[in-house]
C-alpha cells in the first residue's frame, strides 16, 4: 500500500487550463504517493486529464529541482528510560506497559498507568546443587566454590540444598510468597528452597513452576511476576513523582528522566517493550519516546 503525504514548497503551481486561462493551484491540492506526486482525491474532479497530466508534469520538475518536497520526519524525543532494578541476565525477561491517561491533562501531572512482567527460565539442571548454582542463592559468596548471588526473581535459600543428583518431583504453577516454597523430590524430601528476590514482598503476582525436561535426566525451574495481579486498581504515577514508583513496579523497574528532562511518552504497544541489553553486573533497560504525530 502506498504512502501517501503533503506536499511542501513556497508557492503555489501555476497551469494553463484547458479554457485557455491561468488556473493557480495550492499545494495542498497536491501529495506525494511513495515518491510520485499527484493530485488529491478530494480535488481529482477539478481537473481534466490534460490539465492534470500538466499538473503533475510540473509538479515533478518542482521536485527535481528541489523547490517540492516532502515534509520533514518527526523525530521521537526520549521521555522515560525505564532500567531493570536488579542488573543481572534475567533482567531481558522484563516488558513494560505504559499508557497516558486520555484525554491528558497538563503534561508534567498526566497520569500514566504502568505495570511489568517479568519471566526467567532456568533449564537444564542436572541437581539441586545446579540449581542453586544456576539460578544463585540469597547469601552472597564468601568463600571459592559457592554459588553466585541471584539476580532474577527467585533464589536458592542457603543451607536448604540436599546432596545428591535426584530430580524434583514437577511443581505447577504457584504463588511464590516470603515463606519461600520447598522443592521436594518424589519421596518428599527437600531438595532445595525457592525464596522471593527481596524488596518487596509480593501476594499473588510472583509465581513459579517446577517441570522435568524431555530428556528425563534434567529439570527447569521458571518464574514469572505480574505487576498487574499485586493490585486491583491500575498502577499510576506522573513524570513528577519518578522517585516514588509504586512499590510493585518498583521491585521490577524504576523509571527515570533522560538527559534532556522527562516527558509523557507516547503509549507503548498493547504487548509492551522488552528491556534489553542485561548481562552479569549490567541492568537491561529501554527508551520510551514522546509521540511523533
Amino acid at each position: 500500500m502506498a504512502t501517501t503525504l503533503d506536499v511542501v514548497g513556497a508557492t503555489p503551481i501555476g497551469i494553463t487550463g484547458s479554457a485557455g486561462g491561468q488556473r493557480v493551484v495550492p499545494l495542498s491540492a497536491l501529495q506525494f504517493s511513495d515518491s510520485k506526486v499527484q493530485v488529491k482525491p478530494a480535488w481529482a474532479s477539478a481537473f481534466d486529464a490534460a490539465e492534470t497530466a500538466a499538473l503533475r508534469a510540473l509538479a515533478d520538475a518542482r521536485v527535481a529541482s528541489g523547490e517540492l518536497r516532502k515534509p520533514p520526519v518527526a523525530v521521537p524525543t526520549p521521555a522515560l528510560v525505564v532500567t531493570a532494578s536488579v542488573p543481572g541476565p534475567e533482567s531481558n525477561g522484563i516488558v513494560v506497559q505504559v499508557t497516558p491517561e486520555t484525554p491528558a491533562t497538563t503534561p508534567p501531572w498526566t497520569k500514566l498507568d504502568i505495570s511489568v512482567t517479568e519471566r526467567d527460565t532456568y533449564p537444564g539442571l542436572a541437581a539441586a546443587a545446579d540449581a542453586a548454582s544456576t539460578i544463585g542463592t540469597d547469601k552472597a559468596p564468601t568463600a571459592s566454590g559457592d554459588p553466585p548471588l541471584g539476580t532474577g526473581l527467585v533464589r536458592v535459600k542457603s543451607g536448604s540444598v540436599a546432596a545428591g543428583t535426584k530430580l524434583p518431583a514437577g511443581v505447577a504453577e504457584v504463588a511464590l510468597t516470603a515463606a519461600g516454597l520447598d522443592v521436594k523430590d518424589g519421596d518428599g524430601n527437600v531438595l532445595f528452597t525457592l525464596v522471593p528476590r527481596p524488596g518487596y514482598n509480593p501476594v499473588s503476582g510472583l509465581t513459579v513452576q517446577v517441570s522435568k525436561d524431555p530428556s528425563g535426566t534434567s529439570f527447569t525451574v521458571s518464574a514469572a511476576y505480574d505487576s498487574a495481579k499485586e493490585t486491583a486498581a491500575p498502577t499510576t504515577f506522573t513524570i513528577q513523582t519518578l522517585d516514588s514508583m509504586p512499590a510493585p513496579v518498583a521491585y521490577v523497574v524504576t523509571v527515570t528522566a533522560p538527559p534532556n528532562g522527562a516527558a509523557v511518552p507516547a503509549p507503548t504497544p498493547a504487548e509492551g517493550v522488552a528491556l534489553t541489553g542485561g548481562g552479569p553486573g549490567l541492568a537491561a533497560r529501554v527508551l520510551l519516546y514522546t509521540p511523533t504525530a
